[in-house]
C-alpha cells in the first residue's frame, strides 16, 4: 500500500503503521543512542543489523487503531515544521481512507516534540480536529512548564519550546489521564517511566490477539539484545531499562506484536527469547 503504510488486523481491530518520515542520525550522534556499549560491541552490533556506522535514518513510525467506533492514533509525529523531513501521516493516513477530521483520539507517549507536534498545523491550528489528545498528567505537567525546560540547558531550550507551544495549542482538545488507565474499550495505557519522566506505552486487545505500542522504551530493534544501552537522553535510565525489559517480558509471554515508533519500517514484530534475553522478529 505504499513504501510508509502497512495495513494489518489484530483481532477485530484494523491497524495501519504510518511512517511520519525519517530523521538522518550523523557519525557523532548514532553512538548516543547506545550509552553503555563499547565502540567494539557497538561496531559489531550494527555490523549483525546491517546498519553503518557513520549516518541512519531514523524512522518515525505512528500507529492507527480503528476498533470499529471509534479511531486512534498513537502519537501524531513531529510534523513538517518539526522537520522537513516529516510530516507524511496525513498522506498516509489518505492512502488508506482516513481524513484527519476521522480520528477521534490520539494518545501521546511522551512529551518529545518527534512525537506531539504532528497534530499542529504552523498556524497554531489543529490538524486533527475531532481528536482528544491524551496524555498522562504528569508529563503533560512537566513539558508545560516553563521553568523545567531552562533547567536542561541552552542547547535544548529551542527543542522545548517547540514542543512545548505544540502541546499547549491542543490544550483545549487535551484528556488528562493517569499512567494505567484505559483510554478506549481495549486500549490502555501502560507506565513506563525512563526515557522521560512519565512516558506511557499503549496495550491493544481484540480478542485473544495484543499489540504493546513501545513508545521510545526502545529505540531500535538493538535495544532488544542489548537493553542495557540506552539514549543518553534518557531521563531516568536505570528506570527505562527496567521499563523496557518489563514490556519485553510482557511481550513475549503474551505473543503479542510491538509497534516501535523508531524501528525500521513498518515498526511491527514479535519479541521472542533469545538465551537470557529476548530478539526482535519483524512482521
Amino acid at each position: 500500500m505504499g513504501e510508509n503504510v502497512l495495513r494489518f488486523t489484530l483481532g477485530d481491530f484494523q491497524c495501519v503503521s504510518i511512517s511520519d518520515g525519517v530523521q538522518p542520525i550523523d557519525a557523532v550522534t548514532l553512538p548516543t543512542f547506545f550509552k553503555g556499549s563499547s565502540p567494539g560491541e557497538l561496531a559489531d552490533a550494527l555490523q549483525r543489523h546491517g546498519m553503518a556506522h557513520d549516518h541512519y535514518d531514523l524512522q518515525c513510525n505512528c500507529l492507527l487503531v480503528d476498533t470499529g467506533s471509534e479511531r486512534v492514533l498513537i502519537d501524531s509525529g513531529g510534523g513538517p515544521f518539526f522537520d522537513a523531513s516529516l510530516g507524511r501521516l496525513v498522506p498516509g493516513l489518505a492512502a488508506v481512507g482516513y481524513g484527519p477530521e476521522d480520528i477521534d483520539f490520539i494518545i501521546i507517549t511522551h512529551g518529545h516534540r518527534d512525537h506531539v507536534c504532528g497534530g499542529v498545523a504552523q498556524n497554531g491550528d489543529m490538524i486533527f480536529p475531532n481528536a482528544r489528545h491524551v496524555m498522562v498528567r504528569g508529563e503533560w505537567d512537566y513539558w508545560t512548564r516553563e521553568a523545567d525546560a531552562a533547567a536542561l540547558g541552552e542547547e535544548v531550550i529551542e527543542d522545548l519550546r517547540f514542543a512545548r507551544e505544540c502541546m499547549l495549542a491542543f490544550k483545549d482538545q487535551l484528556q488528562l489521564i493517569e499512567a494505567g488507565d484505559e483510554i478506549a474499550p481495549g486500549i490502555r495505557s501502560i507506565p513506563t517511566p525512563g526515557h522521560t519522566r512519565h512516558h506511557i506505552s499503549v496495550a491493544v486487545a481484540s480478542g485473544d490477539e495484543r499489540l504493546i505500542g513501545v513508545g521510545d522504551t526502545m529505540d531500535l530493534p538493538i535495544h532488544i539484545e542489548r537493553t542495557t544501552w540506552h539514549p543518553a537522553w534518557d531521563e531516568l535510565p536505570e528506570r527505562g531499562i527496567e521499563s523496557r525489559r518489563m514490556l519485553l517480558r510482557r511481550a513475549a509471554e503474551e505473543k503479542a506484536l510491538i509497534h516501535g515508533f523508531h524501528f525500521p519500517f513498518p515498526g511491527v514484530g514479535y519479541v521472542r527469547a533469545a538465551g537470557a534475553g529476548w530478539r526482535f522478529d519483524p512482521l
